[in-house]
């Protein structure tokens, strides 16, 4: 069975440890690596040198712990220092007891230790690690992932000292779990499959709420060439502030994203407020973030106010949060609404963040916007920020997705809906209906280009291939900070001028020229697309390619995950990475093509017909025709979301999220 409560040592209720407001008062961050054995053995190879490179350039103040899981769960004690690798197993089939642990931490064993102190046990340990004996299909092969996620936040609370708490579990995985409790053994055509798949996210669900109140955070890192279920483990990575990233591999991205977790702050216990004027509600919160009681928050954030009126306490109380992330590349979206019309000129929206410091108090950062309150309803259009308004509605879509009671299709037609609302509300047809298409609100132009970007790319489109790969996506970007985000829904593309010089441009199939370098962000990936005259000339060539990699290297620096940067050239198999993300302006007439690539009117007649002609036929809608077979005229003047959407002009004073 999965019995989560050898987790908390209280027969499951976890309230007796104060949730995690202790967490990250240690002066030490803790990461416990759980491994997967049941691969193939290049796999595991490849792991093994991606994990000593991890642990050899790791904090040596760090404390790590060490377990790895198949038919069984081996956790490593840390105190032997024979150079050779000692575990005490658990079974598999099921969660750890209360006592299993107890067994574990008996007779001086050490499970968490100061990377400083343990640095050749766990040489030893990762070293030694080889496939577990089995073999056969990769989907078949056991993994106990429930039991070994158990025992190791069992391990990590163990080694809390001083009532301090929280920490990080990297998970290293090549397939799905399959045994034990969350495990799946029946293939999806058996009459157990589905019940299976039942108890399974029932028991996920449980283990997610009660490691997120120990202030754990849970990253799971794919290297394997089968899908682990993403969308199954979703609510663990959501609820724990972690992150799940499918990689291609065990080598090089894996090992720089793999570093990049392990130096990921965890939670410390901090708590985030919002507050606003009367008629001004918070209705929606995306993030990594939970709810708290409007009693237990004011408590929490001002501790010295009389407890005895729980009501008059939380009459006063703003909308509260507990961070479960304090990584600086996540964010937390908020959605305002009106409660009625509001008279006032202005809004008050007051935001802060409590965090613990290390002497035991707390310390407020506050942030207090005012807001005007718009006249009309072309100031308010003018006043909008299309592309924060964008990346708040494409979150509200990949929620919807990611659901059981939406799901993506469903989750498509309402991004559609919201469009055709956008139209009705800001820009009713003329009674006389002489268009053959309703029109669309010129302000609001960069909000319906990126509403269709997201219907094309990894998290609702195509692009993904499986939909594990678009549920990793979607829950990736739910956290995502405003800057990643962006890049995730709209792609960002540059061309080479020369030099180190790049130009950004629209993200459109007319910029593919043979004469030019490309560089293409689209958050998590980065691609470099070379034309056949740059690829012609030998020094040429090697000018475009530093330059661009350098410039990759630039618009990628300090984002988690650490995208890949892929070169390649104009006609190879791998180019298809950059065209399929790129809008087909070739199929629309020239004025639509000017409005939208600027820079096609630069060309002559001549070198416009060889461009037109390069492309392969393809049914993809352009942006003009999507939006013409939802019978609205795409606006042709106006910036477009290729200036706006990426300069990150934010000097819009109205509340975005209010249209949404």
């Amino acid at each position: 069975g999965g019995d989560v409560s050898a987790l908390v040592g209280t027969g499951g209720d976890v309230s007796a440890l104060g949730s995690a407001s202790g967490a990250g008062s240690a002066s030490t961050p803790t990461v416990v690596f759980v491994v997967d054995e049941s691969m193939d053995d290049d796999e595991c190879a490849s792991l093994r040198r991606s994990l000593l490179r991890c642990v050899r350039g790791a904090d040596s103040s760090t404390r790590v712990g060490f377990l790895t899981y198949a038919a069984a769960v081996a956790a490593y004690d840390l105190s032997v220092t024979t150079g050779l690798a000692a575990a005490e197993v658990l079974p598999g089939s099921r969660s750890p007891t209360p006592e299993d642990v107890e067994d574990l931490v008996g007779d001086g064993r050490m499970y968490v230790a100061p990377l400083s102190e343990c640095a050749d046990a766990i040489d030893a340990i990762v070293s030694s690690l080889r496939p577990a004996s089995g073999g056969g299909s990769v989907r078949r092969r056991p993994r106990c992932l429930g039991p070994a996620l158990e025992t190791a936040v069992a391990l990590m609370r163990h080694g809390w000292t001083g009532g301090a708490g929280g920490g990080r579990v990297v998970v290293c995985a090549s397939g799905p779990a399959t045994r034990g409790p969350g495990g799946v053994a029946a293939d999806e055509d058996s009459e157990l499959f589905d019940f299976e798949e039942k108890a399974a996210k029932e028991y996920v669900d449980e283990l997610s709420i009660t490691i997120a109140k120990l202030g754990v955070s849970v990253d799971i890192l794919v290297g394997g060439r089968e899908a682990v279920g993403a969308l199954k483990l979703a609510p663990l990575a959501d609820a724990t502030g972690g992150v799940i990233l499918l990689l291609e591999d065990f080598g090089e991205s894996f090992f720089e994203n793999l570093s990049a977790a392990v130096r990921r702050p965890a939670s410390n216990g901090a708590i985030f407020t919002v507050r606003a004027s009367a008629g001004i509600g918070c209705a929606r919160v995306i993030g990594a973030v939970e709810a708290l009681s409007k009693v237990a928050a004011t408590l929490a954030t001002a501790p010295s106010l009389p407890a005895g009126d729980s009501a008059s306490i939380a009459k006063e109380a703003a909308d509260a949060f507990r961070l479960k992330s304090r990584d600086i590349s996540q964010s937390v979206a908020v959605f305002l609404e009106y409660a009625g019309d509001v008279e006032a000129s202005h809004v008050h929206v007051q935001f802060v963040a409590w965090f613990p410091s290390p002497e035991g108090g707390r310390v407020a950062r506050c942030m207090t916007r005012r807001i005007p309150v718009a006249p009309s309803m072309p100031a308010y259009l003018r006043g909008v920020d299309s592309s924060v308004s964008a990346v708040l509605a494409a979150k509200k879509a990949a929620l919807d997705a990611q659901s059981d009671a939406v799901g993506p299709k469903e989750a498509r037609k309402r991004v559609e809906a919201r469009v055709l609302d956008v139209a009705d509300v800001f820009a009713p047809r003329d009674a006389d209906g002489g268009s053959l298409h309703d029109p669309f609100p010129r302000e609001l132009g960069d909000f319906a280009e990126a509403m269709y970007h997201l219907l094309r790319g990894p998290m609702l489109g195509t692009l993904a291939g499986h939909e594990d790969e678009r549920a990793a996506m979607r829950q990736l970007f739910l956290g995502a900070g405003e800057a990643l985000a962006r890049s995730m829904l709209v792609p960002r593309l540059y061309v080479w001028r020369g030099g180190d010089i790049f130009e950004e441009i629209p993200p459109a199939d007319l910029a593919l020229r043979s004469v030019h370098a490309l560089v293409l962000d689209h958050g998590t990936d980065v691609f470099v697309w070379v034309g056949h005259g740059v690829a012609a000339d030998e020094e040429r060539l090697a000018a475009a390619r530093g330059a661009a990699a350098g410039h990759a290297a630039t618009v990628a620096a300090g984002r988690f995950p650490v995208p890949r940067v892929r070169t390649f050239r104009e006609g190879s198999s791998q180019a298809r990475y950059v065209v399929s993300r790129l809008m087909p302006l070739h199929r629309d007439a020239p004025h639509e093509q000017d409005a939208m690539f600027p820079p096609v009117r630069s060309l002559s007649p001549n070198e416009r017909k060889a461009l037109m002609e390069s492309f392969l036929p393809t049914d993809d809608f352009s942006f003009f025709g999507w939006m013409r077979q939802l019978g609205l005229a795409a606006p042709l003047d106006g910036s477009s979301v290729k200036l706006r959407m990426m300069s990150g002009d934010d000097t819009s004073t109205t509340a975005s999220s209010l249209i949404l």
